[in-house]
């Protein structure tokens, strides 16, 4: 196959996109990071309204703004007049073509992809897989993200970085240790096998968390800062946001649910690869995660879903004493009807003092579907860049 990317040596300062005019990398200062980050979150604010929310005189954030606009990486749009006294002030948007970071989610039985571009628009695709080889799975990848870039209408000096999930726990080497079906994954260092494959700057983490990410930029995040986010796939995990940012924990494992499980309760844990080994074993004819769906109201997962109740709600009363999210997201790969089912059966813990119950979450299934975690993970280079 003709690689679509030069490779380079595996050195993330030399792969940085040269269109990031200041050394290493980075593409601003901390204010003009938090300035991009405020469009990001509210596009088309006028400069005025951009200005009066940062702590800082308003020469500084226009000469900022101007450098930001030069660089090609936000735009101004038409003038607004003023609702008080004063000058029009431009709409400011983020360059939607400035680049693109491209994202992966190596799960189980599947990949997904996605092409984000600099103002958060985005395509995604996926593909299956059974265990197929590291280097059939990157070459397949190659060859999507050439598709992708297509579609996108984007060069490859367009892209700024990869993002890549998978599922899994972070270990210290720096490795991820998989669920059974990607144990040949175990022993990939994915950053530098990723970076040296494409000659692009890598970064990594789990599926639960770049779910999570992308829950927090375009699903729930939109109306709340704290959130948890529930990833039922072959296994089961969680991502934590806290005040919009993802929460890694000191060994990059924060959201590992599983964890609070005892060896004899991790084995009716609501983790989706136990339900098809339980259908399977009733005689039905359920290959993969796919599958599912057809099986959500069948009286077997009605059965399973009761077994795995109390691990469930051990779960969501952790979260809620310890994280204290505004909203739990019922995500993954969970097919909605299930999800109901475990909302329709949640239990809280907490009772009344003095008359009085502490604010609890919502609970919630996530509206995004898709590449979730894909999407999540193209999320990645634009935040270590950018965000």
């Amino acid at each position: 196959m003709t690689a679509l990317f030069r490779t380079f040596p595996h050195d993330p300062a030399a792969l940085l996109a040269p269109r990031f005019r200041r050394a290493g990398g980075a593409p601003a200062s901390r204010s003009e990071r938090q300035l991009l980050a405020l469009l990001w979150q509210e596009p088309e604010q006028t400069r005025a309204a951009l200005t009066g929310r940062m702590d800082m005189a308003q020469q500084s954030v226009h000469r900022l703004l101007s450098g930001l606009q030069e660089d090609g990486m936000i735009l101004f749009g038409p003038l607004e007049p003023p609702r008080h006294k004063g000058k029009p002030s431009p709409r400011l948007l983020l360059n939607p073509r400035f680049g693109c970071a491209l994202g992966v989610s190596l799960d189980t039985d599947r990949v997904g992809l996605a092409c984000m571009d600099f103002a958060g628009g985005h395509l995604a695709r996926q593909f299956p897989i059974a265990g197929d080889s590291v280097e059939a799975v990157l070459d397949r990848i190659e060859a999507e993200f050439a598709a992708l870039l297509d579609q996108a209408r984007f060069g490859q000096g367009d892209v700024l970085g990869v993002g890549f999930s998978i599922a899994g726990y972070l270990m210290k080497s720096g490795r991820y240790n998989p669920p059974d079906p990607l144990v040949h994954w175990s022993e990939v260092d994915l950053a530098r096998r990723v970076s040296d494959r494409f000659g692009l700057p890598c970064w990594t983490d789990n599926n639960a968390n770049t779910a999570a990410l992308c829950e927090a930029m375009f699903g729930v995040g939109r109306r709340v800062r704290n959130l948890a986010y529930l990833s039922f796939n072959y296994g089961f995990g969680a991502g934590i946001i806290a005040e919009g940012d993802l929460m890694r924990g000191g060994f990059g494992n924060a959201g590992e649910i599983g964890m609070i499980f005892t060896p004899e309760e991790a084995a009716v844990r609501p983790a989706l690869g136990l339900l098809l080994a339980h259908l399977q074993r009733g005689g039905h004819d359920i290959r993969g995660i796919a599958d599912l769906e057809r099986a959500a109201d069948w009286p077997e997962t009605a059965a399973w879903v009761a077994q795995v109740m109390p691990q469930l709600n051990r779960v969501l009363n952790a979260l809620a004493a310890v994280a204290d999210p505004e909203c739990i997201v019922f995500g993954g790969q969970i097919p909605r009807a299930l999800a109901r089912a475990f909302i329709g059966r949640a239990e809280f813990y907490a009772r009344p003092r003095h008359g009085h119950l502490n604010p609890l979450p919502e609970l919630a299934v996530s509206s995004l579907g898709g590449e979730t975690p894909a999407v999540g993970a193209a999320c990645l280079p634009l935040r270590a860049l950018a965000f």
